[in-house]
């Protein structure tokens, strides 16, 4: 698997929702997915290297395509509040979710940063996933590039239970590919 290609393609998907930064995104003509406007009353409980629990935040979208419906939930997993870390849920209607992670340190000085761990994968069922490949790297990236291109705004995310325990099974198999003890729980 190319890592470097995979790290690109997450850091292109995680910069055109406006989540970090991009010198190539115009955050003017499209707002955050992160903003107040797509949070949801839902939080993730992580447990910080000291055993202090820390509460962290969970914005949802949602667009309808051609009598589909596109859903995206996007977690804050930091635990350190100078290195941000990012899991993305990203499922149309009737298909397989995936799963989008990163470990953003880029505005950190170039000794400071980290290993980005990005990881995309999906899952048919919402509970078992798998590390895509690259054809389905660039598959997935290619209908992101399409979901951007409409132009459509998104709105806040509703009836979403479903993509909200497959973010937090994508959790679970990114702390394992990981070897974390850290998994996302629902509060």
């Amino acid at each position: 698997m190319n890592l470097i290609l995979r790290e690109q393609i997450v850091r292109h998907v995680f910069a055109n929702l406006g989540i970090v930064f991009s010198p190539f995104v115009n955050l003017d003509k499209s707002k955050s997915l992160a903003s107040q406007d797509y949070l949801l009353p839902e939080k993730l409980s992580f447990q910080d290297s000291e055993g202090k629990d820390i509460q962290n935040k969970v914005w949802g979208c949602q667009i309808s395509v051609d009598k589909s419906e596109v859903k995206m939930l996007l977690a804050d997993c930091s635990q350190d509040k100078d290195l941000p870390v990012y899991a993305l849920l990203i499922q149309m209607k009737d298909a397989p979710a995936y799963g989008l992670y990163l470990v953003y340190s880029d505005h950190l000085p170039a000794e400071n940063q980290v290993d980005s761990e990005a990881t995309i994968a999906f899952s048919m069922d919402g509970k078992s996933w798998m590390e895509c490949g690259t054809y389905l790297q660039a598959t997935f990236l290619a209908g992101m590039e399409q979901l951007r291109d409409i132009g459509i705004g998104w709105n806040k995310c509703a009836n979403y239970q479903a993509q909200f325990e497959s973010l937090q099974s994508f959790l679970k198999f990114q702390s394992n590919l990981q070897g974390d003890d850290d998994e996302g729980q629902e509060n």
